[in-house]
């Protein structure tokens, strides 16, 4: 009967010491798997000291997705170059520009009275653009002029004027003349010549009353 206890007892040592090399064993070779297995997953993980963590990259047809297409732009024609506008065009009575006679006193009638005398006071002066002072007058502005130093209220422009006077056929020296269509005015001196205040670069001469448009004569009175 001792001699079974021990051989049982012995039986179960060695089955225990099976066991645990069995299980050593084992334990060594999972060992030497997960090894093998470790390095090759690490190329997937960032280290937990980086504190950074793994993004995968977009796929491929995500990227296409949002990329917009964009159309070339057409080229536009080069803008014009710049032009300024031409200057507007003045008057005809103060563009007008004619071929002055001689100023001598000796050409105005002596018979011509007040109004041609006073006419001659203006000669060699000046021309404003609808000025009326002495000097600084357009042709109007010096017929009305004259005619209000002789005591004489004369309308202010041409064409009231001309309605302010009598047409006549045969001038006389003092007559209103009339030029290009109503639109300049000057006074008779006889001969054939008129004082006139005509641009800003003649000012006020004597010239033809053929050297503009010839409309007719007014007397005034």
């Amino acid at each position: 009967m001792a001699i079974f206890k021990q051989n049982t007892a012995r039986h179960r040592a060695e089955t225990t010491s099976h066991a645990v090399r069995n299980t050593t064993i084992a334990a060594a070779a999972g060992a030497a798997i997960v090894g093998s297995i470790a390095p090759a997953q690490a190329y997937a993980e960032i280290p937990a000291s980086s504190g950074a963590a793994y993004s995968a990259p977009a796929p491929a047809a995500a990227s296409l997705a949002s990329y917009t297409y964009e159309a070339p732009v057409a080229a536009q024609p080069a803008a014009p170059a710049y032009q300024a506008p031409a200057p507007a065009a003045q008057p005809a009575a103060s563009t007008a520009s004619v071929t002055p006679q001689s100023n001598a006193t000796s050409e105005i009638p002596a018979a011509a009275g007040g109004i041609v005398g006073t006419a001659q006071q203006g000669i060699g002066s000046g021309y404003v653009y609808g000025g009326t002072a002495f000097g600084a007058w357009d042709c109007s502005g010096f017929t009305q002029w004259v005619f209000a130093q002789n005591g004489i209220d004369l309308p202010r422009t041409t064409w009231a004027q001309f309605a302010a006077g009598t047409p006549v056929s045969t001038p006389q020296p003092g007559d209103l003349v009339s030029q290009n269509g109503g639109g300049h005015v000057g006074i008779y001196i006889g001969g054939g010549k008129m004082i006139s205040a005509l641009n800003p670069s003649q000012g006020t001469q004597i010239h033809s009353v053929n050297a503009m448009q010839l409309d007719g004569y007014y007397r005034i009175g």
